[in-house]
Formats: C-alpha cells, sequence, structure tokens
C-alpha cells in the first residue's frame, strides 16, 4: 500500500469510527454502573481515541509524502473559541478544589476534562477530515436514522412495551427524559437541515415526517427546557426568514404559523388553572412557571447558591464537577424544605460553568456561540436558510440549557454541530498549496506523533478499560449478594470482588464504595450470614470509606455513609463511637449549613449516651434551619433520651405540624407511643402503638404495652382482648398473661 492508499484508508477509517461514535446513544450498558450514561461515554471515547491513532498517523504520513500537513484544520474564530475554552478549563482543573475529581469525573456524568477532551477531539476530527459534502450528508444521515430508532424505542415505553424509569415521560435508551428531549432537539434541526439540502421528494418526505414524529416524541419526554428551545428555535428560523428570505409564498405560511403559535401559547396561559391543563401532563408542566413552589422554587434557590459559591472563586472557579463542593459549601438549608437531596449540577448550563469555570470559563463558553452565530451571520446572505437552520439550533440549545445541564450526548451533539457549522464556513482542513502561519508552527508534530499515539494507547486502558472492568466487578459482587442462596463464603467472595473493583484505582471508586455501603448496611438485619461475617464486612466497608476520605476530603457521601458504618460497629466496639463522632463534627466543619451532617451528629452522640452534645446539635441546626421539620424532630428526639418530656414533645408535634413524615419506621412510632405515655396523652400514645402492632402483628411487647395503656385508661374490654390473643399466639408468656387478665377481672371500665 502506497503513502496514497494508506492516508486514503487512514482518513476513511477516521470518518468511519465517528459515524460508529452516531451509533452510540443506542447502548444500555447493564453489566456496569449507570447503564444509561458509563458504557455509551465509555464506547465513545474509545471510538474517539482510536480515531486520534489514524489522525496522528495520517499527519505523519502525510507530511512525509508531501513535506506539509494537509490535513490540520483551519483555525478559525469558532476553532479559537473552542481552544479557549478548553485551556480555561485545564487552568480551572489545576487551581480547582479537587484536581482529580475534575479530570475524570465518575460514571454517572462523565463530564470531567479528560471526558471533555474527546468532544474537543472529535470537533477538530471533523474538521480535519470531512472535506465535503458527501461526508457530512453521510455522518447526519447516520445520526438521524438513529435518532428514529432511538424514537421508536421511546414510542414503546409510551404503550408499555419498554422499560420507563420516569413513569409516563418516556427516555428511550438513554435513561432520562431530559437527555432524551436534547438529543431529539438537535437531531429535529439536523433533518431540517438535511431538508434544505435535497430536493428529492422521498428525501423530502422523510426529513418532513421525522421533523414531525420525533417532535411528538420530544413533546412526550415532558421536558420544558428542550420544548422552549425547540419553540425558540422554530420562532428564530421563522423570523429570520421573514427578513432575509426571498419573495414567495412561504413567507404567508411562516405568519400564520407564527400567529397560531402566539394565539396557543396565549390561550394556554389564559387556561393554565383550569381542571383540564392541570390533569393534563404536558400542558401543567409547560404552564408550571413559578419559581415560588415546586421544580422552579427548588431550581431558583440552587441558583442563588451557586451566584454565592462563585463569588468565593470567580476567576476560574471550583474546578469541572465540583460544584457538589460549592453547593454544599454554600449551601441555604432551606433548599431541604424544598428538595430532598443535595444538587451536583444547578440545572441551568451558564451557572455551572460561572460555578465550576468561573468568569474565565462563562466568558470562554459564551464566545462559541458568539463566534458560531457571527460567523454564519456573516454568511446568511450566501444561503439564508441553511445559516439560519444551524442559527436556530444554536439558539435552540442555548435556551433549553437555561434549565438544563450537559451530558455526553448533549456534547456529542453540539461538538457535531460545531464542526458542521464548521464545515458550512469552509473551515475544513488546509488544501495542499496553502501554508498559514498555524503549519509552519507545526513542524516539531512530526517528533511528537510517536508519543502522542504512546499516550493515547495508555489513557485508552486506563481511562476506559479498567474503568469499565471495575464498574463490571461492581455489578458482580452485587449479584454475588443478591443471590437467594447466598452464604459466608458467597459473602466473602463478593467483598472480593469489590475489592478487585476498587484496586483499578479508578473514577469509578467513589461509586463502588458507595454501592458497596448500601449493600452491607443491607446486610446487616439478614439471617443468611454469621455476625462475624457482617461485622468483618462492616469493617472492610468501613476501611474503604476511611481509604476514599484520604483520597476526596471534601466528598460529602463518604462522611455519610462512614457514620452509618461505625454505628454499626460501635454494637461491637464503643471505640467506634469515637470515630463516628470525629467524622461528623469534620463534615459539620466542613459543611456548616448541611443539615445532614448534624442530624448524624445527633444520632452519633444518641447512642453513645452524650444526650446534651446531642441536645446541643439540635439547637444549632434548628436555628440554622427553622423551615426543616426534621430538625425539630431530631431535636425533639434528642430531648426524650435526656429525659425531658416536655420539650421532647413540643420539638417533636412541632415537626409532625410542619409534615414531618415517619413513614413506617418502627422506631419513630415506637418513640412516638412512649411519650405520649410519658406525658400521660394515652390516646394519642394508643394511636401509634396500634399502628406499631399493625406492622408487627405477632410483637409480643408491642401487645403488652398497649394491653397495659388499655388498662390505665380504663378501656378494660380493649385491654382484655389483647391479652386474650397472646396466650394463643405467645403460649409462652402464658402465666405472665393469666396474672394480667386476673387483675382485669378485679377493676372496672372507666
Amino acid at each position: 500500500m502506497n503513502k496514497i492508499d494508506t492516508e486514503n484508508f487512514l482518513s476513511g477509517a477516521i470518518k468511519w469510527l465517528i459515524i460508529l461514535a452516531m451509533f452510540t446513544p443506542l447502548l444500555i450498558s447493564s453489566s456496569t454502573l449507570f447503564p444509561y450514561v458509563f458504557g455509551k461515554a465509555i464506547a465513545f471515547q474509545i471510538l474517539i481515541e482510536l480515531a486520534l491513532i489514524c489522525y496522528l498517523y495520517l499527519l505523519y504520513t502525510n507530511r512525509q509524502r508531501t513535506g506539509q500537513f494537509e490535513y490540520l484544520p483551519r483555525l478559525n474564530l469558532l476553532a479559537w473559541t473552542l481552544i479557549t475554552f478548553f485551556l480555561v478549563l485545564v487552568l480551572s482543573t489545576i487551581f480547582g478544589v479537587d484536581q482529580h475529581y475534575s479530570f475524570w469525573s465518575k460514571q454517572e456524568r462523565m463530564d470531567g476534562l479528560f471526558n471533555l477532551f474527546h468532544f474537543f477531539a472529535l470537533f477538530f476530527l471533523v474538521s480535519a477530515t470531512f472535506k465535503g459534502k458527501q461526508s457530512w450528508l453521510y455522518v447526519l444521515n447516520a445520526s438521524i436514522i438513529i435518532s428514529f430508532i432511538v424514537s421508536l424505542y421511546a414510542l414503546g415505553q409510551k404503550f408499555g412495551l419498554f422499560y420507563t424509569p420516569y413513569g409516563n415521560r418516556v427516555t428511550g435508551p438513554l435513561g432520562n427524559a431530559a437527555f432524551l428531549a436534547t438529543y431529539l432537539l438537535f437531531n429535529i434541526f439536523f433533518s431540517a437541515f438535511l431538508l434544505l439540502q435535497t430536493k428529492n421528494t422521498g428525501a423530502r418526505s422523510w426529513y418532513s415526517g421525522l421533523i414531525i414524529f420525533e417532535t411528538i416524541i420530544l413533546f412526550l419526554s415532558y421536558t420544558r427546557g428542550a420544548i422552549f428551545g425547540l419553540i425558540a428555535g422554530a420562532v428564530i428560523f421563522s423570523v429570520g426568514i421573514l427578513l432575509f428570505g426571498p419573495r414567495n409564498r412561504v413567507k404567508k405560511f411562516i405568519l400564520a404559523f407564527l400567529l397560531l403559535l402566539v394565539l396557543a401559547g396565549g390561550a394556554l396561559f389564559l387556561a393554565r388553572n383550569t381542571n383540564f391543563v392541570k390533569t393534563e401532563p404536558l400542558l401543567y408542566r409547560l404552564t408550571d412557571l413559578s419559581f415560588e413552589v415546586g421544580t422552579g422554587k427548588i431550581r431558583l434557590v440552587s441558583w442563588k447558591i451557586g451566584l454565592d459559591a462563585f463569588l468565593e472563586k470567580p476567576l476560574l472557579g471550583w474546578g469541572p464537577e465540583n460544584y457538589y463542593v460549592a453547593f454544599n459549601k454554600h449551601l441555604d438549608p432551606v433548599f431541604f424544605y424544598y428538595s430532598g437531596e443535595t444538587f451536583d449540577r444547578a440545572h441551568n448550563r451558564l451557572v455551572d460553568v460561572l460555578v465550576m469555570n468561573g468568569i474565565l470559563g462563562l466568558l470562554a463558553y459564551l464566545s462559541i456561540f458568539v463566534a458560531a452565530a457571527l460567523l454564519l451571520w456573516w454568511k446568511i446572505k450566501d444561503s439564508p436558510a441553511l445559516a439560519l437552520i444551524l442559527i436556530a439550533l444554536l439558539g435552540a440549545y442555548f435556551i433549553q440549557n437555561l434549565l438544563l445541564f450537559d451530558m455526553p450526548i448533549s456534547y456529542l451533539m453540539f461538538f457535531l454541530s460545531l464542526g458542521l457549522i464548521n464545515f458550512a464556513l469552509g473551515g475544513q482542513a488546509i488544501k495542499p498549496n496553502q501554508r498559514p502561519a498555524e503549519v509552519k508552527g507545526g513542524q516539531a508534530l512530526k517528533y511528537l506523533v510517536w508519543p502522542l499515539i504512546l499516550v493515547i494507547i495508555i489513557f485508552l486502558w486506563t481511562g476506559n478499560v479498567k474503568p469499565l472492568l471495575a464498574s463490571q466487578n461492581s455489578i458482580k459482587a452485587q449479584q454475588i449478594l443478591g443471590a437467594q442462596n447466598a452464604t459466608d463464603q458467597t459473602f466473602k467472595l463478593a467483598m472480593d470482588t469489590f475489592e478487585k473493583s476498587i484496586n483499578y484505582h479508578t473514577l469509578t471508586n467513589p461509586e463502588t464504595r458507595k454501592t458497596l455501603t448500601q449493600v452491607i448496611l443491607g446486610t446487616v438485619d439478614s439471617t443468611q450470614y454469621s455476625s462475624q461475617t457482617k461485622i468483618d464486612g462492616l469493617k472492610f466497608t468501613a476501611n474503604q470509606l476511611e481509604q476514599g476520605i484520604q483520597e476526596m476530603p471534601l466528598f460529602v457521601e463518604y462522611y455519610l455513609y462512614i457514620d452509618d458504618v461505625y454505628n454499626y460497629l460501635a454494637q461491637q466496639d464503643k471505640s467506634y463511637l469515637d470515630k463516628s463522632e470525629n467524622m461528623a463534627e469534620k463534615l459539620v466543619a466542613l459543611y456548616p449549613n448541611l443539615p445532614q451532617a448534624y442530624y448524624k451528629l445527633i444520632i452519633n452522640r444518641l447512642i453513645a449516651g452524650d444526650y446534651q452534645r446531642a441536645i446541643e446539635a439540635g439547637q444549632q441546626i434548628t436555628r440554622l434551619a427553622p423551615q426543616l421539620s426534621p430538625a425539630f424532630w431530631y431535636l425533639g428526639v434528642s430531648y426524650f433520651y435526656a429525659g425531658n418530656m416536655e420539650l421532647a414533645k413540643t420539638n417533636t408535634e412541632k415537626a409532625l405540624s410542619m409534615n414531618y413524615s415517619y413513614g413506617t419506621n418502627q422506631s419513630s412510632i415506637l418513640l412516638l407511643a412512649q411519650l405520649y405515655t410519658r406525658t400521660k396523652d394515652y390516646e394519642r400514645a394508643a394511636q401509634f402503638y396500634n399502628a406499631l402492632l399493625n406492622q408487627k402483628p405477632d410483637d409480643l411487647n408491642t401487645a403488652i404495652n398497649l394491653a397495659a395503656l388499655y388498662k390505665e385508661m380504663g378501656q378494660i374490654d380493649k385491654a382484655r382482648e389483647i391479652a386474650s390473643k397472646l396466650l394463643t399466639t405467645h403460649p409462652e408468656a402464658a402465666q405472665e398473661t393469666n396474672q394480667f387478665l386476673e387483675e382485669l377481672n378485679h377493676l372496672q371500665p372507666k
């Protein structure tokens, strides 16, 4: 094979690898954690890294043959904004609060510097090798065909053919309604772009039908951000055609469309309080735009927290993926009045970038949109419809990101779109007779090709294969413990498998340790394993969490989990109570506004019998978060164990009046029953003992306490009924029961 054939082969291989990357949205990796995200991202990264190896060798071969770099992309304004943004991300990672996490991210997000590099690489790969219109037609058609399959899957979910994790919201094989909507948003515009490119009647019918079908599926996702983005994009395109398009009958249809859109929006707004709108999920979500309640309020509070965090690190931010640190440090506890869990994203892309990458990151990010839009604007006279559809795509994506955040699937579509825009602007590779300044500085590249290929191969293993193996072992360990015939031997095998996963030392470790903890805590009440086996499992888990805290000292979940593990171990070894207290106090010091830190400290101090410290912590959290019912609940519980029944009753009742939910928690129900018994509120005590007895109808102590309570209340018949049942259900207590019944015979009902 001569050098020209080699170059053609390598160029073709790159194109096919990128087209294969378009198929990753279809992957569901059931053998790993986060099957809808992790497997897709790993597959995409491997394909891009293989394409990069081909590209570097292509540069090397081309240089040998021509003495030039014909496959280097032109660095126009758009390319320079992307380079600038990536350099800011690098600096933000270096100066962030957790460099390791910023670089590698986690399985659930796959949004670290390493992951993002592949999307920047995608842009430059397509800019360098997709030289002709035909190449772009191939990749765009591949994308919309795959999106059609994704949409069919989502339609199957709507009719109950496939599992959906979001109830009546379709997700497709992407596992999340918002991710599906974002993915379809891009492909709807790709279809529109292709529609404008062809005059073939069959092709136009296919693209038109696909736009309609995928718009319906997008609406079935009930994702407001993407729906508003699609509408905004349609408006941008329509207004643009009215202003810059040729004079023809199409403008009349566009005017009618815009008028219909205004009328429909106005009618929906006026009908927003009707039963029809409130009972129709899609219409309700579209009109539920209040920032005073529900998700609107949650996001408003989250954005405010994010802006407060930005002010602490305004230049380069907290680092990629470190939003969770900024959020927890600047948390307003009122957030938990509206939401039950902390955020690792602001659900607003601009706030995310501002917090994680600072003002420099936000300016660099916005410059990408500005550069693309400006360059397209300058082309609008040459091809108004095509330029406007790409501007509309940028606008739609920008609008939807005001309510959402980016994920690998959206990055894939966004950077592919930027590559398409770059091609439309004439930003393809350098032609043989051109030698701009950037090429002259690339002479040293011929010496770097092989070292760079070696680096890519190393990252292929460390950043993709190893994490994949680690995640698979984590799932395997769960499956071993989940088997019905689990024994002490299989328990040890599961622990060995978890350890094997962690010993890969990859980005999967935080979530593997989290999974390990959840699994182990779920076995403490199991009768399948011996006590020593369970203790060994708890100790192994504690050691892993301790190691995790050393590696990631700002990771909140490690502290929350290790307190639970220590408290269980304290049943055998009281020294663990001190360890648990130290961790809880450290968490309070790290994140003084985090209510869960105080709850963990209170639980620990109650177990240790240090009731005064528990009360102090309870008072701290009630002052810090007077809107939160759990704060008053934990304070009331602290007073209960300290023996102050009046203050215990005052605080627990305040928690209940604030809609504190104890659900079916037997410990909470028993505490309330005992509290009302000790404060002589027998009617309410009986209610809670009855609730407990309904859950545990064969529990001897509960039945005895309830019978004794009825006796105290003078309800002799009810006391006798419960005691008589005990003779049948608990014959071992017959002597005490008969004695109790004899006592009842000498009492008169009140």
